[in-house]
C-alpha cells in the first residue's frame, strides 16, 4: 500500500492487485478504522489515476 496525493493535495492510499497478466491501481480513502474504496478524489472530486498522483 502507498500513499499518493491528489493535484489538490488530498492523501490518497494506493494499493496494487493483480488483474491477469498485470496489475490494477485500487484507490482508497484513508482512515483509521476502515478504508472506503474512491474512483474520485473525496476532497476536489477530479477522477483518480496512479499517472495523475504525485
Amino acid at each position: 500500500m502507498q500513499r499518493r496525493y491528489c493535484r489538490c493535495g488530498k492523501s490518497i492510499l494506493v494499493e496494487y492487485r493483480p488483474c491477469g497478466p498485470t496489475w490494477r491501481a485500487v484507490f482508497f480513502r484513508p482512515r483509521l478504522l476502515f478504508r472506503s474504496r474512491v474512483q474520485r478524489c473525496p476532497c476536489c472530486g477530479a477522477a483518480l489515476d496512479i499517472d495523475s498522483l504525485s
